[in-house]
């Protein structure tokens, strides 16, 4: 019996446990209120008023229902008694307390001229204090959750304001806001109850495959920007914080069932293309209480579909992008989404070598100097790897009431994943799993908390390596360009001089081994499965990460201090990759450990006037201790109008990749900036920049094929370009902590009570910024024959291409503009739209690869009302997005703009306390690629199940 037998069979045990178990919990939650909410002076019912949990349980979150357009509504109670708050726009709200159920409850709502203490806005609302907030903060509340029309609430994070959601696959989706974005985000941070979600040898968070499930999420956050003062030193580009349902709560039974059709095929003879393939995901919750002191709850998700696919076959070196197969016109084809023809030789030929072209087919001799590019055959991704997507969730936590305010909870997180993602490399993730483990004591003011990550790579192999170790071992590079070379210039041609290399010749060697055979299968089955360093594929991470951090509220500072909080934390990383990641080869094991502390307070000058600060230190076990600070000050203006202005420092420290990374990609060697790992390579004025080789053979070609310059009159003329490019005595001598300083000023208002304005300005700009600098090291050193090694660079047999991590050398500049418009008409129909602008400004001669990736324009809008008739609601999103540039250690090219749609209707079975939901993501099919040689993002329709008392009524 295989694994993947043995895992439905356990998953259909689960289902059909938590079945029984709803069953048991219906009588537990017969207990409700039926009531309804009118007018005081006149007894008329008021609609879509707001009905919610109040009492010292509830103060951080928001928990009830909405009546129905006759003011009606049912509310599911675990216990007795209850607090009630019921308001609505135009009323004064009014808290009620509930003793035992009952079926005829009224609530007179008194109208009010004022604007309500609370700004409720129909079913939405905006406090006071998230107007006068410091800093930006964007909540989304478990009602917004509920009505986004996504297949899954994390894929929705892309509609909000200025956010980037990089889509690697169905299951693994990376957030970012305010540039540098990629489908690494190392500059982003994600947290899922306080647990930050990054895999430990990864050193970034995979989307939400081990955070809550969409049955199990509350709420989540988004604070955009450096947030590095409070959050720490890796959260310069912002934070997303996920919080889940308690037990107390939320108890009892939930259930859903997905279904998802995903065209991944184009059909132009179809307006709308279903397709034939297909994604299921099935989750269940189960949570109880014991007296209302011990809270139990336990979630599991699977699903398991078909990927996404990156496909892009356009060629992206020299030549037309449709020439994807070689020719005489071209030897030089590199396909984005093909490995193993990555790299290119560069060959200058002089006059007077043999061609064809003679009489009969004869040879001549050339009349002018050559020069061009050639690349090998490589493999196309489709042929290397399958598209299964799988991903099993497991969430438990039992948590204890110590005194009404203080509670210990124990907590854990599972997962098992195969999907595709983009790093450094395509990579396939395999039986990846990621365990956490978290410990937390929380109370009114006091905070402590910690938890641990491991991860398993599993059988996760790089699929790039895998297409060079099947090119190589067919033919060595070395030999392979050596041959061509010296068949080209015996006067074969470029299409002899190809067959000849591509064959057996002289004898040892093999043909390209073709996909779908036997010889194929076998070969690519043994190099995924042997680990890198003993020359396969597969990836060996069982890297862990410890956390500990406390954080607690002074009361003694409230008659000074509206608000003063101090806190601290602890973390080791574990890095253990046997070598195919990291350093920690045989006998260097790996340790890195950073702690930090930090102050922050908020202080009210006068009615009008906040001001707020905090001060934080971080020091990191190979980098000198750092202060980052942050002043905001906060000032209104009129009914709800506030005006924000803040100054941010902020320090980021390289992790764990960028300090410790020695990885062979087959085209390339990745490796951290720290000395101990670049002074192995000893690349000190024995190799040249990337940039200003290219450069230089670029003139070298432009002079010989178009000024019909002598070629070695040419060499030297244009030599200098590349001895410039020489890495010098004073480069990698080790890594500067990144350094932002940043600007931001705001505006946000509440008009009539139902209509949000907001308008954000920002200006950063980093020193030491740390990216990529990509340098080719010949055999031979540039010190001792400067023409040879140049000769050298110019071919993958003869050099290596080393991406080394490192610092700019000069200032780096972003800046952007955010702007929201949120109303919601008496109606009930919400209309929101925003708008980003985003740019960055870099010295061009600056040879640091940043990777900003950020379109300078996007646009998203909603349109959608939650109960547009008693039992019905519907929500439409529309997105676009201008095209940009996209930079990473992958490839690099051009990201094309889109618009797509996506919608959801939903329809509520209160008898059957059900959901029942139909959508489509990206509903047109719409060509959408979010990175450069990425998946192409198709289109999803789906339809839902979801069985869950509290949120049917």
């Amino acid at each position: 019996m295989t694994s993947r037998t043995i895992a439905n069979r356990l998953l259909k045990s689960i289902s059909l446990t938590l079945v029984i178990l709803a069953i048991a919990q219906s009588s537990a939650l017969a207990q409700i209120v039926v009531g309804k909410v009118v007018r005081k002076d006149n007894k008329e019912p008021i609609g879509y008023a707001n009905v919610k949990f109040s009492g010292i349980n509830y103060s951080n979150r928001s928990v009830g229902v909405s009546s129905d357009e006759k003011g009606e509504f049912t509310l599911a109670v675990k216990s007795f008694p209850v607090e009630l708050e019921i308001s609505a726009l135009g009323y004064k709200p009014k808290k009620v307390t509930i003793t035992e159920s009952i079926t005829n409850l009224v609530v007179e709502l008194e109208e009010s001229s004022k604007a309500l203490e609370e700004f409720v806005v129909t079913a939405e609302k905006i406090s006071e204090e998230d107007l006068r907030a410091p800093i930006e903060i964007i909540k989304v509340d478990i009602t917004e959750i509920q009505s986004t029309p996504s297949f899954n609430f994390f894929d929705a994070v892309g509609n909000l304001k200025g956010v980037d959601l990089t889509t690697q696959s169905v299951v693994v989706n990376t957030v970012n806001t305010r540039g540098f974005n990629s489908s690494t985000n190392q500059r982003f941070r994600q947290f899922s109850d306080g647990i930050d979600n990054q895999a430990p040898g990864l050193s970034f968070s995979l989307g939400n495959i081990v955070g809550p499930g969409t049955l199990d999420i509350e709420s989540y956050e988004i604070v955009p920007g450096p947030s590095s003062a409070f959050y720490g030193p890796s959260s310069f580009n912002g934070v997303l914080e996920m919080n889940t349902k308690n037990a107390f709560d939320y108890p009892g039974f939930t259930f859903s069932a997905k279904g998802a059709t995903v065209s991944v095929l184009k059909d132009n003879s179809k307006f709308l293309n279903i397709g034939d393939n297909f994604i299921r995901d099935v989750a269940g919750r189960y949570a109880f209480t014991i007296k209302d002191k011990v809270g139990v709850k336990i979630s599991a998700a699977s699903l398991n579909g078909v990927d996404f696919r990156a496909r892009n076959y356009d060629n992206f070196g020299p030549g037309k992008s449709f020439e994807n197969v070689h020719s005489g016109d071209n030897q030089s084809v590199n396909l984005v989404n093909a490995y193993g023809d990555d790299r290119s030789a560069f060959l200058v030929v002089p006059s007077g070598f043999l061609v064809a072209g003679g009489e009969g087919g004869g040879l001549v001799p050339t009349q002018t100097d050559t020069a061009f590019t050639v690349t090998r055959s490589g493999y196309r991704e489709e042929d290397l790897v399958n598209y299964d997507a799988t991903n099993t969730k497991l969430n438990a936590e039992i948590a204890v009431r110590i005194t009404p305010e203080m509670s210990l909870a124990l907590t854990s997180f599972y997962s098992k994943t195969d999907a595709m993602i983009t790093s450094e490399d395509r990579i396939a993730l395999r039986d990846f799993e990621v365990y956490q483990q978290k410990a937390e004591l929380k109370g009114k003011r006091l905070l402590v908390r910690a938890y641990s990550t491991q991860q398993d790579a599993g059988n996760t192999y790089n699929v790039g390596l895998l297409a060079d170790e099947l090119v190589q071992r067919a033919k060595p590079d070395e030999i392979w360009y050596d041959q061509y070379t010296r068949l080209y210039t015996a006067g074969r041609g470029v299409v002899g001089a190809r067959n000849l290399a591509d064959s057996r010749f002289p004898g040892q060697f093999f043909t390209k081994f073709e996909p779908g055979t036997e010889q194929y299968d076998s070969i690519r089955s043994k190099i995924i499965s042997t680990e890198i360093t003993q020359g396969g594929a597969r990836i060996f991470d069982e890297s862990k990460l410890y956390h500990i951090e406390g954080k607690y509220e002074l009361e003694d500072a409230q008659d000074y201090f509206r608000k003063l909080t101090i806190g601290g934390n602890y973390r080791v990383y574990d890095p253990e990759s046997a070598g195919t990641i990291f350093t920690d080869t045989i006998g260097n094991d790996l340790t890195n450990f950073e702690f930090g502390a930090f102050i922050e307070g908020t202080k009210a000058l006068d009615d009008r006037t906040d001001v707020s600060g905090s001060l934080r230190i971080d020091k990191n076990e190979n980098f000198d201790a750092k202060l980052s600070q942050r002043l905001s000050v906060v000032r209104s203006r009129g009914q709800n109008q506030f005006f924000r202005a803040s100054f941010q420092r902020g320090f980021r420290f390289a992790n764990i990749r960028e300090q410790f990374y020695n990885q062979n990609l087959g085209d390339k060697i990745i490796i951290g900036g720290l000395t101990e790992v670049t002074d192995t390579y000893d690349l000190q004025g024995n190799a040249f920049i990337q940039q200003s080789l290219q450069q230089y053979q670029d003139a070298l070609a432009n002079s010989v094929i178009n000024d019909n310059a002598q070629l070695e009159f040419a060499k030297l003329q244009h030599l200098d370009v590349a001895q410039s490019g020489i890495i010098s005595q004073d480069q990698f001598r080790g890594l500067k902590p990144e350094q932002i300083t940043s600007f931001e000023i705001g505006y946000k208002s509440l008009i009539q009570d139902r209509r949000v304005f907001e308008v954000n300005y920002y200006r950063n700009y980093y020193q030491n910024f740390i990216g990529n600098l990509r340098v080719v090291k010949p055999r031979t050193s540039p010190s001792v024959d400067l023409i040879r090694a140049v000769e050298q660079a110019a071919s993958p047999g003869t050099s290596e291409v080393i991406f080394v991590t490192a610092n700019s050398e000069k200032q780096i500049i972003t800046q952007g503009l955010e702007m929201v418009y949120d109303i919601t008409g008496l109606s009930g129909v919400n209309f929101a739209v925003n708008a980003t602008f985003a740019d960055i400004i870099q010295d061009s001669d600056d040879p640091l690869v940043p990777g900003f990736n950020t379109p300078p324009f996007k646009f998203n809008v909603k349109v959608g009302h939650r109960r547009i008739s008693r039992n019905f609601g519907a929500e439409l999103t529309w997105r676009s997005r201008t095209g940009f540039e996209w930079q990473s250690p992958f490839a690099d090219g051009d990201v094309g703009g889109f618009s797509t749609f996506d919608i959801q209707l939903t329809f509520k079975l209160p008898k059957a306390n059900s959901l029942l939901r139909f959508g489509g993501n990206n509903i047109y099919n719409i060509d959408q690629f979010n990175s450069f040689g990425g998946p192409e993002v198709n289109a999803f329709y789906y339809v839902s199940f979801t069985f869950d008392p509290f949120q049917s009524r």
